[in-house]
């Protein structure tokens, strides 16, 4: 339970009424979503299985907002093995997959495909699936990605090695997905691929760079939420430079150096070009790939119609901003009767 500090100056409060907040921890989303049902509280998250008939009812459907969050998931990619030592290899994989079909299909629409690393909403982000300076970059073309599987010396997937997934829990047909598109735009037998769901703690553990080559997947999932607006919190601290975490095993290259320039440099306008240039070396058609962009996280809510609340924008820093909810209490009340 949550209570509004009466000390708070006005000037620093939001245009909310909300005195209160009950916040209700519930592990079931189908439990939270029959509570939301029958009135008990005010907004909560669309099941999956919820999600296609309260789109299509014409009542329900205007108590939905989509919010798009600041979280971008991706397949990362283990350099210190065959076969994605090869960048030629992680160029066509990447190339072979749909991400908007990715996004229809498995996330059922929750989500924005991405083909680079940072959001909108960064400081020297790139406009959304624009790579390098002439906005170009490498989405979802099979004859680029058939020329990258041939130059790797695997034309039609033939000798390419086995490939283990590691994905989080529940994540395993977004692995599946994968594993079909390289099978229908390179010709990969779906049986070099082996998929397992890890914890997220244990998936952590599998993919560092202080486990043995031998012990980690060629290729896993993971995600990234910004700790700050700007590129540098992705570019670096995501993992993707040499002398980060870097969990990919990823060899030092100029684009390492270009980072260090762009965090110390003093011009915004020069700073955004050398992101715009970091973006196009890595996804870019002459990219290295460290990672396979997929997509930006969106999800599905349910405001009650008494409900006032920024949705679209909260949270994405900072958690809820409790003082910019505002709630019609006689609505409330009629709604809840």
């Amino acid at each position: 339970v949550l209570i509004a500090n009466p000390l708070l100056p006005a000037d620093l409060r939001g245009p909310g009424n909300v005195e209160r907040v009950i916040d209700t921890a519930i592990d079931d989303g189908g439990t939270n979503y029959a509570l939301y049902q029958d009135g008990q509280i005010d907004f909560a998250g669309v099941p999956s299985a919820e999600l296609q008939n309260v789109l299509a009812d014409p009542e329900l459907s205007q108590e939905v907002v989509q919010q798009v969050e600041l979280v971008v998931f991706y397949f990362g990619f283990g350099h210190d093995k065959a076969p994605f030592d090869d960048v030629h290899v992680r160029r066509a994989f990447s190339a072979s997959v749909n991400r908007e079909l990715f996004v229809s299909e498995i996330r059922q629409g929750r989500g924005v495909p991405m083909m680079h690393l940072t959001p909108p909403g960064m400081f020297g982000a790139v406009p959304v699936n624009e790579v390098g300076i002439d906005g170009e970059g490498i989405g979802y073309d099979p004859a680029f990605a058939q020329s990258e599987i041939e130059a790797a010396g695997y034309p039609n997937c033939e000798g390419l090695p086995d490939i283990s997934v590691v994905t989080y829990q529940g994540a395993a047909d977004w692995a599946e997905f994968v594993q079909a598109e390289v099978e229908n735009t390179l010709g990969c037998d779906p049986s070099l691929f082996t998929i397992e769901q890890q914890e997220f703690s244990v998936l952590l553990q599998t993919t560092s760079s202080d486990t043995p080559t031998e012990e980690r997947p060629n290729m896993w999932t993971l995600g990234w939420g910004p700790d700050y607006p700007d590129a540098h919190n992705w570019v670096f601290d995501a993992g993707l430079h040499c002398e980060s975490s870097n969990d990919f095993m990823r060899p030092c290259d100029e684009v390492d150096d270009m980072i260090y320039e762009a965090q110390t440099e003093g011009d915004p306008e020069v700073r955004a070009q050398m992101y715009a240039e970091i973006e196009e070396a890595f996804f870019g058609y002459e990219g290295t790939y460290p990672i396979m962009p997929l997509f930006m996280r969106a999800n599905f809510w349910q405001l009650k119609p008494w409900l006032d609340k920024p949705i679209e924008t909260d949270g994405l820093f900072g958690g809820e901003h409790w003082d910019w909810i505002s709630i019609d209490s006689e609505l409330q009340a009629e709604g809840r009767s």
